[in-house]
């Protein structure tokens, strides 16, 4: 403080002190006239020879003649009875009194009585508390004196002052003085704010809270209180032991043991278990948490009180890092024994969202999560693959054999991420199952395929026939306009993702198709049959152009986005490069959907990655490719897009171990030429052929070249590959596998009505009485619908709450506990969420009265919480005699 903050408080103090005499002075008779003004420390000594007097600055005591008491105690009295009986007078007494038997003044006191008083704390507590009552005021004192030292700092002083109102109690007071030496923000000053702070320093090795604590001399209150309310023993400890570790390790034991010691349940424990569930579920403090059992896994013996626990004994518990270490290895050997259900597990880990580590072990989770429905998701397919028929095959992938390309997909994409995931037994075993598995269902697929003559299957639409069957007819016939989204390599699992997802978007709506796709299915050719066209054949016309396999639609050159922009020109179309339209400004695009009918829009991330990246990274390419595919869709319906189409060219085949010699194989095809040698397939003029080879001619697969081109397809069987330099071997396309040929169409269209929004999942709360007797209550919540879809998931916080009256905030008086609503079963029997509430020692001021279970929800982005409509009222009606009811009332 600076030399005139000094003085402005000297002038402030000594204005309090001249009214208080004034006060006196102004009592009638001759009580009036004199006063006694003990300050045994001298406080005032400086000041006070120019406080009376005609020259005082206070007007007041211009008439009041001053007396330093001292050694003339007779002269003293003469003065006052005998020489001045009518004057007023100020008797300053300082210094160490005469005991009452040498004090020569002692009557004279006691007739003036009582002596004025105007030490520090005093004047200081006429500064925190100027409208206080007497009563609050004498309370207020009485502490205050027990807690010198803090009032010796004017910044305290101060920031208390700012806190302190007329009527908080010496509970309220103390609560405060603690809040301010932690630098607590106006209006926390709780214990649960308290021991957040002391426990949040603990975590950064700093001692300096409690420490301030203790030397202000509020140690008695803090740890009386931290007894009275959360029941730590602090009575039994001795003054040493009395810290912030001991009382975080006890904290910590009794969360272990779910709130219950010896002699006690859950209920008498409730107020620490509420604030502890809150620190815990506080987003913001989470990392503070995690330190603070870090800090005392040691201490408590965790990891070798966790090395015995099966695998529910572990998901019991969240609070501590060795807890989830040793859940993921238990459930890593359960997957890898196959001695747990695919249901257990993802009810384990979806209960782990909310648990203190889940953040941290995420990945893992998730990765086994992934490897656990794709075993589950494996041991579906019953024994040997046989399909009946090339329809019944094809519907067959659609309707449910994509879903394990799908889930050995994620299950790659979720290893890939959690690369410490100490998993290669399970890994393995699931990828030599799912090799198996696409052995299988390509040689079941492929006796199908030998029933053919030719490449077209009743009842199943062809990829050629796109742009008659999928755009023309049903939107430029009916002067609809459409975008149409060519996504390379999109193959129809991927596709299915991608259509619940962007179904998921508020008024969007979409299904998805498939489309029997083009032989050989590779990129020229899909990309042609996708165009308006007649007639397709490969251009043989210049020997440059056999390698390359290029396509003639009409006899116009298809390849490249300007040849095909010419072709799409004849049906008032454009085609355009997706990174191209996603620079482009809104205002751009918009006029370019104006200008056409029909916009094409060529979309190339899973083939790129494939092909010419690293094939390993194929699924990460396929992730980013369903997020730039909702992207473009966006971007085309801000420019007046309302009907899409998104589809592809080819789809593919991956596996990530290293194929071994069955998967090869040992033939090469040979003929008049050979124009183009694939993984997958070859080209060529009179090809010979040989039954390690499906072997079409160019009539045969649709397309329009002579027989004199001689023009010869040939197709490894099943999902063999052929020996060639160069080129990946894992991720392949060309040939006729379900995963290659099996072309996805997902229709979307964006709705006007925000009856197509995306909203949270609907849930009720099942109230089966409306009284509370006891000291907890257990509550159903029932999750009304499945997510998925436009509907999503939800994390609601419910609690208990009381309300003094209608103008007051509600008071939390349980526990708060998240609910995760995200089940996806049909069953409503599976979608239901048991809470117990423990009241904690506040509800005992509601008792009689009504009682709300209240819900909340995070807003997205920040800390607050939005309260949701859905509640229930009870009536707390319970005997409160459990020696608790002074618990708020510790001093």
């Amino acid at each position: 403080m600076d030399g005139k903050g000094k003085v402005d408080t000297t002038m402030n103090a000594l204005g309090a002190v001249a009214a208080m005499l004034a006060k006196r002075y102004a009592e009638p008779g001759e009580h009036g006239r004199i006063v006694f003004w003990l300050d045994e420390a001298g406080d005032y000594a400086d000041e006070v020879q120019t406080m009376f007097g005609p020259e005082s600055t206070y007007e007041e005591l211009r008439n009041v003649e001053l007396i330093i008491g001292g050694d003339t105690p007779f002269t003293d009295r003469y003065t006052m009875t005998a020489q001045h009986p009518d004057r007023k007078f100020a008797v300053y007494l300082h210094g160490e009194q005469p005991a009452p038997e040498d004090d020569w003044l002692l009557d004279m006191k006691l007739a003036y009585a009582p002596t004025f008083s105007a030490d520090r704390l005093s004047m200081t507590l006429t500064e925190l508390a100027p409208d206080a009552s007497e009563e609050t005021k004498e309370a207020w004192l009485a502490v205050m004196r027990r807690t010198p030292q803090f009032f010796e700092s004017k910044q305290q002083v101060k920031k208390l002052a700012a806190r302190l109102t007329a009527q908080d109690d010496t509970r309220q007071l103390q609560a405060k003085m603690v809040a301010v030496l932690l630098g607590l923000p106006h209006g926390q000053h709780s214990l649960q704010d308290i021991w957040r702070t002391l426990l949040a320093k603990d975590a950064d090795g700093d001692d300096d809270g409690i420490r301030k604590i203790e030397q202000m001399g509020l140690g008695p209150f803090h740890w009386h209180g931290t007894e009275a309310i959360y029941h730590y023993p602090a009575s039994d400890r001795t003054e040493a032991n009395r810290t912030v570790k001991d009382f975080k390790l006890w904290l910590l034991e009794l969360a272990w043991n779910g709130f219950v010691s010896p002699g006690h349940d859950e209920s008498y424990y409730a107020g620490v278990r509420r604030d502890f569930t809150g620190w815990c579920n506080d987003v913001h403090f989470r990392e503070t948490m995690r330190h603070i059992t870090d800090s005392a896994s040691e201490d408590l013996d965790i990891p070798s009180r966790v090395a015995g626990m099966d695998i529910d004994a572990l998901a019991a518990h969240g609070l501590y890092r060795a807890v989830d270490q040793a859940l993921i290895s238990r459930l890593l050997e359960r997957l890898s024994t196959q001695s747990i259900t695919d249901t257990e597990v993802q009810r384990i880990i979806n209960d782990r969202t909310e648990t203190l580590w889940y953040d941290v072990f995420a990945k893992d989770y998730q990765a086994i999560a992934a490897a656990s429905a794709l075993r589950a998701t494996l041991d579906a397919v019953d024994g040997h693959i046989e399909l009946q028929s090339p329809r019944q095959g094809f519907e067959a992938y659609t309707s449910h054999y994509f879903t394990i390309d799908q889930a050995y997909r994620r299950f790659r994409a979720a290893f890939d991420m959690a690369p410490d995931l100490d998993a290669p037994a399970v890994g393995n075993e699931l990828e030599a199952d799912y090799v198996r598995f696409q052995l299988e269902l390509g040689a079941a697929w492929q006796r199908q395929l030998n029933t053919l003559d030719a490449w077209r299957i009743d009842g199943v639409a062809n990829q050629w026939d796109f742009f008659r069957n999928k755009v023309d007819q049903p939107f430029l016939k009916a002067n609809r306009k459409v975008a149409v989204i060519i996504s390379d390599a999109l193959r129809y699992e991927v596709a299915e993702e991608f259509s619940r997802r962007i179904e998921a978007e508020s008024r969007y709506t979409a299904s998805i198709s498939a489309q029997l796709g083009v032989l050989p299915s590779y990129t020229q050719l899909g990309m042609a049959a996708l165009l308006p066209h007649e007639r397709l054949a490969l251009d043989t016309r210049s020997a440059s152009a056999l390698p390359d396999g290029l396509v003639l639609a009409d006899g116009r050159a298809s390849g490249g986005t300007d040849n095909r922009d010419t072709i799409l020109q004849d049906h008032h179309g454009h085609a355009i490069q997706a990174k191209d339209l996603l620079a482009m400004p809104t205002g751009e695009a918009r006029e370019l959907v104006k200008s056409c009918d029909v916009l094409y829009v060529y979309h190339d991330e899973i083939d790129k990655e494939g092909d010419k990246g690293d094939e390993d990274k194929v699924f990460g390419a396929c992730e980013r490719a369903i997020g730039t595919l909702i992207t473009i869709v966006k971007k085309l319906a801000n420019a007046n897009v309302n009907n899409f189409l998104v589809t592809a060219d080819h789809g593919f085949l991956y596996q990530r171990s290293e194929l071994d010699a069955a998967e090869w194989l040992s033939e090469v095809p040979h003929g008049d030429a050979v124009w183009m040698k694939k993984r997958r397939f070859s080209t060529g003029s009179r090809l010979v052929p040989n039954e390690a080879f499906m072997t079409y001619t160019a009539q045969q697969v649709g397309l329009s070249n002579t027989p004199d081109e001689g023009v010869t397809i040939q197709l490894p069987n099943s999902i063999l590959r052929l020996r060639r330099q160069g080129d990946g071997a894992k991720y392949v396309h060309g040939g006729a596998s379900l995963q290659e040929i099996v072309v996805p169409v997902v229709a979307i269209n964006k709705g006007r009505s925000s009856s197509g929004d995306v909203r949270p999942v609907r849930f009720d709360i099942l109230q089966s009485t409306d009284r509370i007797t006891t000291g907890q209550i257990t509550v159903d919540f029932l999750q009304a619908e499945p997510v998925g879809g436009k509907v999503r998931e939800r994390t609601v916080f419910v609690g208990l709450y009381g309300r003094s009256n209608d103008d007051d905030d509600a008071t939390l008086i349980s526990n708060e506990t998240p609910i995760a609503f995200n089940s996806t079963s049909k069953e409503a029997a599976n979608r239901h969420n048991r809470v117990t509430f423990m009241l904690t020692p506040e509800a005992d001021a509601f008792n009689g009265k009504p009682i709300m279970l209240l819900c909340h929800e995070s807003v997205a982005g920040s800390s607050a919480r939005r309260p949701l409509e859905q509640k229930a009222q009870f009536t707390l009606r319970r005997d409160t005699q459990s020696g608790d009811n002074d618990l708020l009332d510790w001093n």
